[in-house]
């Protein structure tokens, strides 16, 4: 009995009841009207390879805790291109409480701990954001818009001229992934004079619509994502980002979170964020608080701003604050009891934008090692 609890605890809970790849259906329709046009030949892609597969068909992906980037084309069409966030399942849960941190490890460096949506409607000339977070079942999942695309060269393809539908074979090579969850101006807007604008600093603006494009990266293996957080709407004096997931004021203070889609950016946020608009040179100042999502862990940090750097955001060079965060987080490990381990942050803070623009973030937990990512913001699509 012990060697067979061992083994299901060292194989992984999700690894037995999700399994390391999912099914996800792919379709494709026509800007005007939404009809469907079948037939696009298309790649899905995340760090545990490259899939293929016709649109209007199912494609066998690897599951990731990287996000799956999606690109469809067909003649006479504009591409269609989407990003599949990835989303921790049921059968991670289940196994922290059967088989603790090992087996929730094991899961998460497989990917079994993680879930794309099933089945995604794409749309020629769009770039499109596809979140299940919202969805409790199967369903189609529409997508938020983005930006529009332009005609660019075909995606590299795998598909034989004729075949028959199936689902599509993994084309590439593993990578293997490690922990996903770790401690740790542009062009000018169209006047549209009815639409709210979210005055930020200096001239610079966002309105619904815009995405702000970053970059994760697991410092560790190098393995890189893109994060987007999309403007939804404005009401009154807030921002609302990807479906409500995240919240700011209109200065750029986070209100709310919760989904923790930029990894410990979003998941160990103190409240307000890791910025303020009131820094100075050598100014010092403690965060005491409990994360409002991912692992909910306590956090004592002490902050000290740092200095001043550069940074190149989408063809405009941003002076930003750095500030550093050192101290402790709280977490249980497992089922086991609450354990207190280092904590480090660096966050780069741009005054002219309001907002971050490059956090790291790194800590050592019991079992599992050093976790280490960064978050970088590349570009404002408009």
């Amino acid at each position: 009995m012990v060697m067979l609890f061992t083994a299901f605890t060292m194989g992984g809970c999700a690894s037995v009841t999700q399994g390391t790849e999912q099914s996800v259906k792919v379709e494709t329709v026509s800007d005007a009207g939404g009809a469907t046009i079948p037939g696009a030949e298309c790649e899905l892609q995340n760090d545990k390879g490259s899939f293929f597969v016709r649109s209007g068909e199912s494609a066998l992906v690897r599951r990731s805790g990287s996000n799956l980037s999606i690109k469809c084309v067909l003649g006479g069409q504009p591409p269609a291109v989407g990003q599949a966030v990835s989303r921790a399942n049921a059968g991670l849960a289940g196994n922290v409480l059967i088989g603790g941190v090992i087996g929730a490890a094991v899961d998460v460096g497989t990917g079994a701990a993680y879930t794309y949506p099933t089945w995604i409607q794409l749309v020629f000339g769009h770039e499109r954001m596809y979140d299940r977070s919202g969805n409790r079942d199967d369903g189609l999942v529409a997508g938020t818009f983005v930006r529009a695309t332009i005609s660019g060269p075909p995606v590299r393809t795998a598909i034989p001229a004729e075949r028959p539908a199936q689902n599509a074979v993994q084309q590439t090579v593993d990578v293997q992934q490690a922990p996903a969850k770790v401690p740790m101006p542009a062009a000018t807007p169209v006047q549209m004079p009815a639409m709210p604008v979210a005055q930020i600093t200096t001239g610079a603006a966002l309105r619904r619509g815009d995405a702000l494009e970053y970059v994760l990266v697991d410092r560790l293996t190098g393995t890189g994502s893109t994060v987007l957080y999309h403007l939804d709407r404005i009401e009154s004096d807030r921002l609302i980002f990807n479906q409500g997931s995240r919240v700011e004021s209109l200065d750029g203070k986070v209100l709310s979170v919760s989904s923790p889609l930029g990894g410990l950016f979003d998941s160990s946020s103190p409240p307000g964020g890791w910025g303020r608009k009131d820094l100075r040179p050598g100014m010092r100042w403690r965060e005491d608080y409990t994360a409002s999502n991912g692992e909910k862990a306590r956090y004592e940090l002490d902050a000290t701003v740092a200095g001043e750097s550069t940074f190149d955001v989408d063809g405009t060079t941003l002076m930003a604050t750095k500030i550093t965060y050192k101290g402790w987080m709280y977490a249980a490990v497992g089922v086991g009891p609450t354990q207190a381990l280092p904590f480090e942050a660096t966050a780069f803070y741009a005054q002219d934008i309001g907002r971050v623009v490059k956090f790291e973030a790194q800590y050592r937990r019991v079992s599992i090692g050093l976790a280490s990512e960064s978050l970088e913001l590349k570009r404002i699509l408009r």
